[in-house]
């Protein structure tokens, strides 16, 4: 079923995985370019208006007293660790689906033809719904990330790299769902 010679589908995976290391190193060197940018966590009593002066403590502080801490705020840093997270994960749990997915490869020989494709099947199985949890997690990181590119450029590297990580998700989910079904239409149980 999983045949080594499936160049296609062996390049498929190795771009999954590299598709997410991607993601990672690009949120990585975004978020290391960004921690002196003024990214300290705005506290209640700093924010107050002066009226005559005297200071009015404001629960609901103006937007405008937020700007003193920079571009880049306490959302863009939680974004960034988001993209490593699921970077990190993708790659790991990517990785070892394609080990076992080749580790079954070799025909054993107390097993019929029908058992060995279930288990293939069922490693299959979670693998597309993985990759398809991924592909959603990396469309939600990249419409986030576009929405919030305009107060920072350094975002860019992990809006592409997140595009990237979706689009090879899917692609990998698609492709072993097809090449499973298609293998397994020539067992005759």
């Amino acid at each position: 079923m999983y045949r080594t010679k499936h160049f296609r589908w062996k390049l498929t995976h190795v771009l999954a995985i590299l598709a997410h290391l991607g993601l990672t190193v690009a949120a990585s060197t975004s978020y290391i370019y960004n921690l002196n940018k003024g990214t300290r966590m705005a506290e209640w009593r700093s924010l107050s208006l002066q009226t005559s002066g005297d200071s009015v403590p404001c629960r609901f502080a103006v937007l405008g007293g937020l700007g003193t801490f920079g571009t880049f705020d306490v959302a863009v840093r939680g974004l960034l660790l988001t993209c490593l997270a699921v970077g990190a994960i993708g790659a790991v749990l990517n990785a070892a689906i394609f080990t076992l997915l080749l580790s079954m490869e070799p025909n054993r020989i107390m097993l019929t033809e029908g058992e060995q494709h279930w288990r293939k099947q069922v490693v299959t199985f979670f693998g597309c719904v993985l990759n398809l949890l991924l592909a959603g997690a990396g469309v939600g990181l990249a419409g986030t990330l576009g929405t919030r590119t305009a107060d920072s450029k350094s975002l860019i590297a992990p809006l592409v790299w997140a595009l990237i990580q979706a689009t090879l998700s899917l692609a990998v989910a698609i492709f072993d769902a097809v090449k499973n079904h298609n293998e397994g239409k020539d067992l005759l149980d």
